[in-house]
């Protein structure tokens, strides 16, 4: 969550890892996660869709931090792993 620059980051070190994927980016921005899931081969989905998605183990937030409590929230009742960028 984030295609920012930190996000950007984020990204550039899963799509590298080689043990992780990155399979979904979600950012407010259209043209900001177009182009972030373009250069990782991943795609632009919301909220429900990249929490829904039975692939997904963990999930990284980098958006803005007034998201943050939300989106931890979302992702635990989704039963996904979470790495938040910043404290809550």
């Amino acid at each position: 969550f984030g295609a920012g620059r930190i996000g950007a980051i984020h990204a550039a070190s899963i799509a590298a890892s080689g043990r992780a994927r990155l399979a979904h980016i979600v950012d407010v921005h259209a043209p900001s996660a177009e182009a972030l899931a373009a250069k990782h081969g991943a795609r632009v989905s919301d909220t429900a869709t990249a929490l829904g998605d039975p692939a997904v183990g963990a999930v990284l937030i980098a958006s803005s931090t007034d998201t943050h409590a939300d989106l931890v929230i979302a992702a635990a009742r989704a039963g996904k792993a979470i790495f938040c960028e910043k404290p809550i």
